[in-house]
């Protein structure tokens, strides 16, 4: 049936926001909501937590492993935080892109706006708690960071809510849960894989220039 490869390849679904926001949570329940959704992997430099496994949190790799993949132009985009490096793979994304499936890719501000420099078909996403103050009491609720340590993590969180402009779409993460965060963008979602461009205009040309063979005569 036509309608199903009315977009032959999937787009990337790029997701940032702060710390506290709740993205993971929401990215999570997208993937597990939706079977054409794959979450994409990132590279890091950084130790494995104890209950982290290669391939599935994230792919570990050694500094010069990664500074090697710089070099080779390996990433899509990448930037160092807390003294790690971190990055999404080319080869992470190409094959499912191939294949029809939209892969999320949750990502900082810095990666986003490297990706936005590349000619990839992609919808951007920004992930906000209610308030501010709702976002200081989140992360305070953690219990993992000094003062000095949250009111960095505070001014990180502030820098990065003032790019919301550079972003097509920006998601409310309320606090009565994550479901509506999640259908707001399954909305946005669904909008984009019907999104006029030269790909979805060449499978309608393709599809409605070719004679049919079962065609019925009216007259």
């Amino acid at each position: 049936m036509w309608n199903r490869q009315i977009s032959p390849q999937g787009s990337l679904i790029v997701i940032s926001g702060p710390s506290g926001s709740g993205k993971t949570s929401v990215v999570e329940a997208l993937c597990q909501s939706d079977p054409r959704l794959t979450r994409s992997v990132s590279a890091t430099t950084r130790l494995p937590r104890p209950t982290e496994i290669d391939g599935v949190n994230y792919h570990f790799l050694p500094s010069s492993k990664f500074k090697t993949l710089i070099h080779e132009d390996g990433f899509v985009e990448w930037t160092k935080y807390g003294g790690n490096h971190y990055g999404t793979l080319k080869a992470e994304i190409e094959p499912p892109l191939a294949h029809g499936r939209d892969l999320i890719l949750e990502i900082d501000v810095d990666g986003a706006m490297q990706l936005k420099s590349r000619n990839l078909k992609s919808v951007f996403i920004f992930i906000l708690p209610p308030s501010f103050a709702i976002l200081e009491r989140r992360l305070r609720s953690r219990q993992t960071e000094s003062d000095h340590e949250l009111q960095h993590r505070l001014e990180i969180a502030r820098s990065e809510i003032a790019k919301v402009k550079d972003y097509d779409y920006c998601v409310f993460n309320l606090e009565n849960g994550i479901e509506e965060a999640v259908q707001q963008i399954h909305y946005i979602i669904f909008a984009q894989r019907r999104r006029i461009d030269n790909q979805l205009l060449g499978s309608i040309s393709q599809e409605f220039s070719q004679p049919s063979s079962n065609q019925i005569d009216y007259r």
